[in-house]
């Protein structure tokens, strides 16, 4: 689009609280209501921008599957964590120990992935890409907006974006000084502090904005060893953000931000009937430490018809948990694992910025990470410094070129085309030693490797623009997931190598926005073809190892509405349909034949469904309330389909009121007290798991001036 036209799209970024969808204020359909005297600024659906292709655009104009969540739906008794970004999207689920996002039955390895795991969803923060899962935000505090892009991306995102994408764009400061605080008090002395102060620098372009949140609770499990409540929270964060201009044309962002988490580490797996109950026998005193963090700066500078934006990141995580071993209440095993990571990243990108007819974008990308992880399981007898061990080491570099076009056929299709040449390489040492003498990991063995490998993702696109807000579109992408070599060592000594797996994902899709803006719907059709899919097998009864074992297929249809029913009521529904199975996989050592299994973490069905209401009363006081739904039908943890979870109802509700900057709110999370797991396996032939938190009510007061 032309400057003034990206222009007046950056100032018409207006995120709605009731949701997804949007129409433009200039719209035919707006003028037509405010000329009839019916606008009253909640009839028509506000308009929510997203940057899902790397660019910015109405979420109804863009040919991808994406849902938004807004910054007023963000945070405590909301929206708050990465578990609840994936229950408000159709066909995705999060669970903390697999991938930890799955997207149409896309995901990595679990538990058994050992120390290296590798995402199959990208998870991106301010464009920069968080190469480990311990270096993931825990809580969803002071972003502008969470979207979640569903479907293959490996041409304008890179890395492992074989399933999908998560964005997490950080709020930034506005034009005049202002701040907020706020306070909740909740069941299980559930806590939050947070508070944030934005300014602009008097005398200068520059504005800065300082957040920080602390959130605790006393645990909710009893372990019935101690007679204490575990699984306590105690998590730290802060994020810095200051923007600026220098010159004619150039804009910066620092963005910096630091976690602390000091959390027990929440792993007190039990028996299911104890698990469901909130029950553990642990014998072990946890400890966990996670601290993570980030530093990014971006530059955009818009010559006449290009802009170029560099964005230069580092960041890195440091882990350390200790548990028990045996999940009992005899001092039998003790396990751990410990963690260092640092990762530097550059990509530069130029784009057109009049993309009238034709619109084009293209740049390159530079990662380089260090990992180092350690896991330890042996006898709780023997001091920890002697602990059975497995210990690997990994320098990885990434160099990718990527570029995408668009051009307008006629005044209403559009084709559009991209591809990504991709380069990783990867040194890594694996060792395991035994100073105890129990050999808990096997036999004693060190190897060392060096792997490269190469890939090329193309991406085509048709669209018909009907009209502003009503498209129609056809996709086809490939994913790419490099390979490796595991932690794991070969039966004869060598390096476990694996290669690349790739998905290619054909997808339909339709957007369609009312005539007086008050509903709009999104839906999609999709195939995924996955080959080559990165497993764990055994070699003997005792060792295993990374193989390109498996192949699946995922196929289902997604659909997503919002609606302004009233001036005072909107509504927000979503449902996917997942099919996922493996089509090919067996491990002949154990005997085992997947082949025909659903795919972990891939419910069939899931539906989510909100309610917002919005009143003035007297006095220039606002009443605000809220009803969340969630479903899930059964789905597996593991590939041998050995337990599913019970499909699972969540009722989520909040209501409050809002007054000259004051606002009181009563919420409540998992209403209806559902049990489900987050986290499963089978332990010596025992079913085990770690329940959900149950029925959490809470008040939170907030202030912002």
């Amino acid at each position: 689009m032309n400057g003034k036209r990206h222009a007046a799209l950056r100032a018409a970024t207006v995120l709605a609280a009731t949701g997804l969808v949007l129409i433009d204020a200039g719209s035919p359909a707006a003028q037509e209501q405010e000329a009839s005297g019916t606008t009253s600024g909640t009839t028509v659906l506000e308009q929510i921008v997203v940057t899902a292709r790397r660019r910015e655009e109405k979420i109804q104009e863009a040919p991808v599957a994406v849902t938004a969540i807004p910054a007023e739906e963000l945070g405590k008794g909301r929206t708050d964590t990465m578990e609840d970004a994936a229950f408000r999207t159709p066909n995705v689920l999060f669970n903390g120990q697999g991938g930890p996002v799955s997207i149409r039955g896309v995901t990595s390895l679990g538990i058994s992935g050992g120390v290296d795991r590798q995402p199959a969803v990208g998870m991106f923060l301010d464009d920069v890409y968080l190469a480990r899962p311990m270096g993931y935000p825990f809580i969803l505090e002071d972003l502008e907006r969470v979207e979640v892009v569903r479907g293959s991306q490996a041409t304008l995102y890179g890395k492992n974006t074989i399933g999908g994408a998560v964005n997490l764009i950080s709020r930034e400061p506005g034009d005049t000084a202002g701040g907020e605080f706020s306070a909740t008090i909740g069941t299980d002395l559930d806590r939050r502090f947070k508070a944030a102060f934005e300014t602009p620098i008097e005398g200068t372009d520059w504005a800065v904005r300082a957040s920080a949140a602390w959130s605790g609770n006393r645990g909710y499990i009893e372990n019935l060893v101690t007679g204490e409540d575990v699984s306590d929270t105690d998590l730290f964060s802060g994020r810095i953000v200051a923007t600026g201009e220098v010159g004619d044309g150039t804009k910066i962002r620092i963005i910096g931000d630091y976690t602390r988490d000091r959390s027990d580490g929440g792993l007190w797996y039990a028996p299911l009937p104890l698990a469901f109950d909130h029950e553990a026998t642990h014998d072990f005193e946890p400890e966990n430490s996670v601290d993570s963090g980030g530093l990014s700066v971006r530059i955009d500078h818009e010559f006449e018809t290009v802009r170029l934006t560099s964005i230069t990141a580092f960041r890195g995580h440091e882990m350390s948990s200790y548990l028990d071993g045996d999940f009992t209440a005899t001092p039998f095993i003790g396990q751990a694992q410990e963690e260092t990571q640092r990762q530097f990243s550059q990509e530069i990108r130029l784009s057109s910025l009049d993309d009238d007819v034709f619109r084009w974008s293209g740049g390159l990308f530079y990662m380089h990470e260090r990992f180092e992880g350690t896991q330890y399981f042996d006898l709780a007898a023997f001091p920890r410094d002697v602990w059975s061990r497995d210990v690997f080491e990994q320098s990885a570099d990434t160099v990718s070129v990527f570029g995408e076009a668009g051009y307008f056929l006629t005044p209403q299709w559009e084709l559009s085309a991209g591809g990504r040449y991709t380069y990783d390489r990867k040194s890594t040492t694996s060792e395991i030693s035994s100073p105890s003498g129990s050999f808990m990991f096997g036999t004693p063995g060190r190897a060392e490797g060096d792997v490269s490998f190469s890939n090329v993702s193309p991406e085509a696109a048709l669209t018909y623009h009907l009209s502003e807000g009503n498209i129609a579109y056809a996709k086809i992408s490939r994913g790419y997931k490099s390979g490796g070599i595991s932690p794991y060592i070969e039966a004869d000594g060598t390096a476990n190598r694996y290669d690349p797996e790739t998905t290619t994902s054909y997808e339909l899709g339709t957007k369609a926005t009312s005539a007086d803006g008050r509903f709009t719907l999104a839906a999609s059709l999709f195939y995924i073809d996955w080959k080559d899919q990165q497993a764990v097998i055994y070699t003997t009864p005792f060792t295993r190892v990374y193989r390109n074992a498996a192949a699946a297929t995922s196929k289902g249809l997604e659909i997503e509405a919002t609606a302004q029913i009233t001036e005072e009521l909107g509504l927000r529904f979503g449902y996917g349909y997942t099919r996922a199975g493996y089509d090919d996989f067996v491990d002949t050592v154990m005997g085992a034949v997947y082949t025909g299994n659903d795919l972990p973490f891939a419910p069939r069905h899931s539906v989510s469904a909100g309610l917002r209401f919005e009143r003035e009363l007297e006095a220039g006081a606002v009443l605000k309330a809220g009803l969340d739904y969630t479903f899930r039908s059964s789905y597996a943890f593991t590939a041998d389909n050995g337990y599913r979870q019970e499909p699972t109802h969540l009722v989520d509700a909040h209501i409050g009121i809002e007054k000259d900057g004051w606002s009181a709110s009563l919420w409540a999370k998992n209403l209806t007290d559902e049990r489900y797991l987050k986290n499963y396996f089978s332990y010596s032939g025992t079913d085990m798991g770690v329940a959900a938190p149950s029925r959490t009510i809470g008040i939170t007061l907030a202030k912002v001036w």
